[in-house]
C-alpha cells in the first residue's frame, strides 16, 4: 500500500461538494450511505473469512498494517460518515467547506508532516504538518465561506486532526462544520 495512493483516494472526496452542488445533495447522501453500508458488510464478511471480489482486495491494499491487524478496517467508514453527517447537518456552503477542511487539512498535514515534520506535538503529529494542513484548509474553505468563518472551521478541524479521537476522518468535518455553522448564527 502506498500512502500516496491512500491520500489520492482521500482527495477524491473533494468531488462530493461539486457533485452535490451540481446534481443533488440528497442523492450524494444516499449513494454514500449505500457505499458505507456495503463497505461495513464487506468488513464483517472479511472478518468471518469471506472475500468479496474487488472490494476486499482494494480495502486490504489501501489499509495500513496496523489497520489490518485490528478487528475491522473502519477508517473508511468513519470518513464516509463524517462527510454524510456534514451534508445532513449543515447548510450547503458550510457542509462543503467542512468537507474540504477535513479532506485537504488531513491530507496536507500528513504529507507535510511525514516529509518535513521535525517538531512533534502529539504522537506522530508535527507542528509543520499542523501548520500546513491549517493553511491549506483555510485557503480552500475561504473560497466557500468568509475568511473568518473559514479560519474558525479550519482551526477546529485541525485540532480534531491532532486529537484523532475516535478518528479525525469522522470528527474533522463535523467539528469544523459545527463551529462555522455556530459562527454564522451569532
Amino acid at each position: 500500500m502506498s500512502e500516496k495512493a491512500r491520500k489520492a483516494v482521500h482527495l477524491l472526496a473533494l468531488l462530493v461538494p461539486l457533485v452535490s452542488a451540481l446534481i443533488s445533495k440528497t442523492l450524494v447522501v444516499v449513494v454514500l450511505s449505500v457505499i458505507t453500508i456495503v463497505f461495513v458488510l464487506e468488513e464483517i464478511l472479511r472478518v468471518e473469512g469471506y472475500s468479496l471480489p474487488f472490494i476486499t482486495p482494494f480495502t486490504l491494499k489501501m489499509s495500513r498494517p496496523e489497520e489490518r491487524a485490528s478487528f475491522m478496517i473502519i477508517r473508511p467508514a468513519y470518513f464516509a460518515i463524517g462527510i454524510i453527517l456534514a451534508l445532513v447537518l449543515y447548510p450547503s456552503t458550510i457542509a462543503y467547506a467542512s468537507i474540504c477542511i477535513g479532506v485537504v487539512g488531513d491530507s496536507v498535514a500528513a504529507i507535510v508532516g511525514a516529509r518535513i515534520g521535525r517538531r512533534r506535538i502529539v504522537r506522530r503529529k508535527t507542528v509543520e504538518g499542523f501548520a500546513a494542513g491549517l493553511t491549506a484548509a483555510f485557503i480552500l474553505a475561504s473560497f466557500l465561506v468568509s475568511p473568518f468563518i473559514a479560519l474558525l472551521g479550519a482551526t477546529g478541524g485541525m485540532v480534531m486532526e491532532l486529537l484523532d479521537v475516535p478518528d479525525d476522518n469522522l470528527t474533522m468535518p463535523i467539528v469544523a462544520g459545527a463551529l462555522m455553522n455556530l459562527a454564522t448564527r451569532l
